[in-house]
């Protein structure tokens, strides 16, 4: 089935629309693109908040003081949790975050981000034929050019290094590689611009 794609020719600085043998879905099924999105947010975690537990806070090991005569509670350790610079209980750290998403549900996924970036028309292929050295100004050109004001999610291959070095320096744009994409980066994108042979490569791996 052959789908028509707004394709921006940054040679030609103009926007036309080409056919693409790819299937978009219809209906988008919010649950399943819900619950791939948070898998993709807990994979993501950086897991680095951490504590010291009375194990592992440096101190003496000797008994503060005898068991028995003081009046004082029983103590057996000054890197116990009641004193000062002592461990600290049920603290952060130590936790694996992980969720595994079958692969079907991901590609699922994927394939309702980009039919509903599709129908929203904020979905653009750049055609980088012109392209002959890095330039953030041509960059920002072509946004402007497409009407790409808001947040936007650049794809391209690794090897398109002139492409990467021109749009890497924008603030409110996001690069990925097609092997990298996932749903959440669409959708927390207004705008989807992908290059040819990034889609292509696309297409043919993960649709």
């Amino acid at each position: 089935m052959s789908t028509n794609i707004n394709v921006y020719d940054s040679s030609a600085n103009k926007l036309k629309s080409e056919e693409y043998e790819v299937n978009f879905v219809d209906e988008i099924n919010l649950g399943l693109l819900h619950q791939v999105a948070i898998s993709s947010r807990t994979n993501n975690r950086n897991r680095t908040a951490s504590t010291k537990n009375r194990a592992e806070v440096s101190g003496t090991g000797a008994k503060p003081w005898m068991q028995k005569g003081t009046g004082r509670a029983r103590a057996g350790s000054l890197r116990s949790v009641q004193f000062r610079g002592g461990g600290i209980v049920h603290g952060p750290g130590g936790r694996v975050y992980k969720d595994r998403t079958p692969k079907l549900m991901k590609r699922k996924a994927l394939q309702m981000a980009l039919s509903q970036r599709h129908k929203e028309d904020s979905f653009f292929i750049l055609d980088p034929s012109g392209w002959e050295s890095p330039s953030t100004k041509l960059a920002s050109t072509v946004l402007n050019n497409i009407g790409i004001t808001r947040s936007a999610l650049f794809v391209s291959l690794l090897t398109e290094h002139d492409l990467v070095k021109s749009f890497r320096n924008i603030g409110s744009l996001a690069i990925r590689t097609p092997d990298k994409l996932s749903a959440i980066d669409i959708v927390m994108n207004d705008y989807l611009l992908i290059t040819k042979e990034a889609f292509q490569q696309l297409v043919e791996e993960r649709l």
